[in-house]
């Protein structure tokens, strides 16, 4: 058995085939082994190897702190939400038809309630007109530093400096076109065809721009859509599949108490993203080194202000991403600490209560001087007074876009938008008739002989082309002759024109080549023409056509039943069956219908912007001077604005005539009226002007008759007289003639009357209450809105008057100073700022200003106090009916500051309760408000909501009325 073995092996040996297949077996057994030790004994080692490219750091932010009010109320805190986000794997930018792609992405996002967000230097309305975001009014967009820097960017340049001169000039039209066409070698080819939209088109530029600048850092996610609902998040998890890093990512974002978001939308302002300009400033000042650019940070208001304890510490992480971009592994890692949290010292339920009481108050001065005319005057008490005509009322809701006059002419524009969309072309086609025979090469017709509104059209024309530098103002001789004929209206606007041509005070590259040679009407009918049909009919400026619309609607070729209607057609109101077939048939008055919603607040003061349509209320502590309440209205929904801003929103509030945006408690300076007749009161008796309180002075009529050549200033009851009357009374009644007699006396000088050095003693007062610095409060305000203590005219600055202004902040540290008897305290709202674990990081402990003025005798501070009394109390008051049935005394000052004749004087009020222990100041400031009564009125509800607590419910739900704007005389 063995022999017959070892034969075939012999032959096997022996074959020719054996070196062959000895050969094919070492291969074989090598590439077994090497298969082994490649896939198994260092299989895990080769893997990383292959997908191992990049180590990379990313930054983790940390969680901003929570903002609280004094009572532990949350009001500003962080929500989790989801984002669509594009992570660009290299498949994405891979792709064969990448628009084609995105595209897809937008219609996923968008048909399912979701919007894309994206930071983009150009931004386009409904019509498809192109115009570059960070655009300023008054500035070129060649000179605009942020626009420049875009355009450096598109058009791929290393600095500003290299862009060409028609790259610089280049408008927003020219970059969209170069974006969406561009054959160049740049890295911004989009090459996006003409089978999209300009809006799709737009929509798909903006996120390959996106990816452009992000091509640095691909492994972070490209945050296309931000705070969707999970419809969208749903549609985008069944497509993430067909699409290479489309995900959905889970993020923070900052909220703002729905209740007190309004209300209290000045103090807590809002947070934004951080714009490449921010953070080119955040690299220059090392900010940049706590931040990433994806952060938000807080914008206006508290968050602004506290930034530094509010955003946290981040943390980071040093992770390894494969050739697609995507995370591996984390090598080291770092978390971030959360915000501080930030405790104010205002008590939000109050500054709701407050903030609704006053749009209330304003609303019924509306309605009390709002009237079915078109005249701004009406018969009050045998009395001629400012009034409303209703015809402002429907203008102001096309001028503040409560109705959306580009809406008239959309693809979609009902039959009444279209049928007054066709009066105004009607009209604006008549207007440039008559303007193209006033602007006529042969007009002289003078300005003093057209209509008034052909007065202000051409009023309007010069300034627009002065605005748009079509004029340069700066190459005028402000000394020639014909421009100061012009000026006094002594020349016609057509003979002006021609002459400023002539001059070379006009840019003719705007309307002419500057190659081609005209004859000067040839020059100047271009002229006429690019003012007609570029300047006034620009589609990006409303400014005009508001004109030609009031006009209409002042000529009832536009009805109040029109406008009325257009308030359901463009869902400002909800649909009312009745009310609209009312409107349609004539049942229903349309002045009657305005009335009513105004009332019931769906049309409010705030949206309207006419006068008045603001107000202040500031509530302090008269022990600490801390601010319980800093109402400034109308407001704005800083949920709106937080986070990605609402751009329309914010448009509309920018436009809007009743300035929203503005702090009115710290940012609207007046006159302080008679409310500044405590001090000198004070300054009077400290000085020994007046000898004691019961000096008395007699009110017989003008004040020193002769002294004044017979101009003598009055008193606010002349031809009526108060008599002779001691300080409290003179408080009580507000007579003008007794602080005048302190002015003057103060401004003794060796028998002689020196007004600079009454002013100077009146200063020195104003000073130790704090007028001469900004209140205190810990909110971002410019030093343009310091107080300015008056400078002149020492008798009437005494009352009040001369250059005297102050904000409704500045009285509210002043009369906490005047009810504790002359501690004056740096106003504030913060409470404590408390780290994670509840440690006190900062604690805000009241700061005195000024004491100086405890050591005023107690019979000067006894006689200021009884005539506050008495000015709420006293059987003279004129507020006294408001206070009646409160469970505390108050005292407090009235005053009226008159701005313009042509429009209602300021009404204020500055009050303390309790009478004799003071708790609280309530200082209330409605510019416009035409009398002191109607800010009496709105204090003395806040007292009644602070002390009367069963009164609360009933005063938050009382219904608006007509007592508000009386024009009785106030004795203030």
């Amino acid at each position: 058995m063995l022999d017959i073995l070892y034969e075939k092996i012999e032959n096997l040996v022996k074959s020719r085939l054996f070196p062959i297949t000895i050969i094919y077996a070492v291969l074989i057994s090598i590439l077994i082994f090497r298969l082994f030790t490649l896939q198994i004994v260092k299989g895990a080692e080769y893997e990383n190897n292959f997908t191992q490219k990049t180590q990379i750091n990313t930054d983790v932010s940390g969680t901003r702190g929570n903002i609280y009010d004094v009572n532990g109320k949350l009001l500003a805190y962080n929500e989790i939400s989801y984002s669509v986000t594009l992570l660009d794997t290299g498949e994405v930018t891979a792709s064969q038809d990448l628009n084609a792609m995105l595209y897809k992405v937008i219609n996923i996002i968008e048909s399912n309630g979701g919007t894309i967000d994206l930071d983009f230097g150009l931004q386009i309305d409904e019509k498809g007109n192109v115009t570059f975001t960070d655009s300023k009014e008054g500035q070129a967009d060649s000179e605009n530093k942020s626009i420049l820097r875009f355009k450096r960017d598109v058009y791929s340049k290393s600095k500003i400096s290299d862009l060409s001169q028609e790259q610089i000039n280049a408008t927003a039209e020219d970059v969209f076109t170069y974006l969406r066409t561009a054959k160049s070698s740049s890295s911004l080819r989009f090459m996006i065809s003409d089978e999209y939209t300009k809006q799709e088109a737009y929509k798909i530029m903006a996120i390959r721009y996106a990816m452009y600048l992000n091509m640095s850092q691909r492994y972070i996610p490209l945050t296309l859509a931000t705070d969707v609902d999970e419809v969208t998040v749903a549609a985008v998890k069944e497509n993430s599949g067909d699409i290479p890093g489309l995900d959905i990512t889970t993020t923070t974002i900052r909220k703002y108490d729905e209740e007190s978001a309004v209300s209290m939308a000045h103090i807590l302002g809002y947070t934004g993203a951080i714009s490449d300009e921010l953070y080119a400033e955040m690299e220059d000042d090392g900010r940049a080194k706590i931040y990433s650019q994806s952060d938000q940070i807080g914008r206006t208001g508290i968050e602004k202000e506290f930034e530094d304890y509010l955003h946290g510490t981040k943390g980071y992480q040093k992770v390894m991403v494969n050739q697609y971009n995507r995370i591996v592994s984390v090598l080291e890692e770092k978390s971030p600490s959360a915000g501080n949290d930030v405790y104010l010292s205002i008590d939000s339920d109050l500054q709701n209560a407050a903030y609704t009481m006053l749009e209330k108050e304003i609303a019924g001065i509306l309605l009390g001087k709002i009237h079915n005319s078109s005249s701004k005057t009406k018969t009050e008490n045998g009395k001629s007074v400012i009034a409303i005509p209703i015809y402002d009322v429907y203008f102001n809701l096309l001028q503040n876009n409560i109705i959306d006059v580009s809406e008239f002419n959309a693809d979609d524009a009902s039959d009444l938008e279209q049928r007054v969309y066709n009066k105004f072309k009607n009209e604006q086609e008549n207007i440039f008739k008559q303007l193209e025979n006033i602007l006529d090469y042969n007009n002289y017709k003078q300005y003093n002989s057209l209509s008034d509104d052909y007065k202000e059209y051409v009023d309007y024309i010069y300034s627009l082309l002065v605005k748009k530098e079509v004029i340069n103002k700066a190459s005028i001789n402000t000394e020639d002759t014909v421009y100061k004929n012009y000026l006094d209206n002594k020349i016609s606007l057509s003979e002006f024109l021609q002459y400023a041509l002539s001059q070379d005070w006009v840019n003719r590259e705007l309307f002419s080549d500057p190659n081609e040679y005209y004859e000067s009407k040839e020059l100047y009918d271009k002229f006429v023409d690019y003012i007609l049909h570029d300047c006034l009919a620009d589609t990006t400026d409303h400014t005009f056509s508001y004109k030609i619309y009031k006009s209409l609607l002042y000529s009832q070729k536009i009805t109040g039943s029109e406008i009325c209607l257009l308030l359901f057609e463009q869902n400002v109101l909800d649909y009312d069956k009745d009310a609209v077939n009312g409107l349609k048939n004539g049942t229903t008055n349309a002045y009657s219908f305005i009335r009513a919603k105004i009332k019931n607040l769906e049309i409010t003061p705030g949206e309207l912007g006419l006068d008045p349509c603001s107000g202040s209320i500031v509530i302090t502590d008269t022990d600490t001077g801390k601010v319980k309440a800093l109402v400034s209205y109308p407001s704005y929904d800083n949920n709106m604005l937080a986070n990605k801003m609402d751009v329309a929103y914010y448009n509309n509030l920018t436009v809007n005539s009743s300035y929203p945006m503005i702090n009115r408690p710290l940012q609207q300076k007046t006159a302080p009226g008679s409310t500044y007749k405590m001090l000198s009161s004070i300054a009077g008796l400290e000085e020994g002007a007046i000898s004691s309180p019961s000096y008395k002075v007699t009110d017989n009529g003008p004040f020193r008759n002769n002294y004044f050549n017979n101009q003598g200033p009055k008193c606010a009851i002349y031809p009526r007289t108060h008599g002779a009357l001691d300080l409290s009374h003179a408080l009580e009644v507000s007579c003008n003639i007794y602080f005048y007699e302190i002015g003057w006396q103060l401004s003794q000088v060796n028998g002689s009357y020196n007004s600079d050095v009454g002013v100077e003693k009146l200063k020195k007062y104003a000073e130790k209450f704090g007028f001469s610095e900004l209140s205190g409060i810990e909110l971002p305000t410019a030093d343009y809105y310091k107080p300015t203590i008056s400078d002149t005219d020492a008798v009437r600055s005494a009352i009040g008057q001369g250059s005297n202004n102050y904000t409704p902040a500045n009285l509210a540290k002043y009369v906490t100073g005047v009810a504790n008897s002359g501690v004056v305290y740096d106003l504030s709202i913060m409470s404590k700022i408390v780290d994670v674990d509840g440690n006190v990081v900062k604690s805000f402990e009241p700061v005195v200003y000024n004491d100086d003025l405890t050591s005023a005798k107690s019979s000067t501070w006894n006689a200021v106090h009884t005539g506050m009394n008495l000015v709420v109390n006293g059987s003279n008051s004129s507020v006294k009916k408001y206070f009646k049935g409160l469970d505390v005394e108050v005292a407090g000052k009235t005053g009226t500051a008159q701005e313009s004749k042509s429009k209602p004087n300021h009404a204020l009020f500055v009050s303390y309760a309790p009478y004799n222990d003071p708790e609280i100041t309530v200082t209330a400031v409605i510019p416009n408000g035409y009398t002191s009564s109607n800010a009496a009125e709105i204090a003395s509800n806040v007292y009644r909501y602070y002390f009367n607590e069963s009164e609360r419910e009933a005063l938050l739900n009382q219904a608006v009325g007509s007592t508000g704007g009386t024009t009785s005389v106030t004795l203030d």
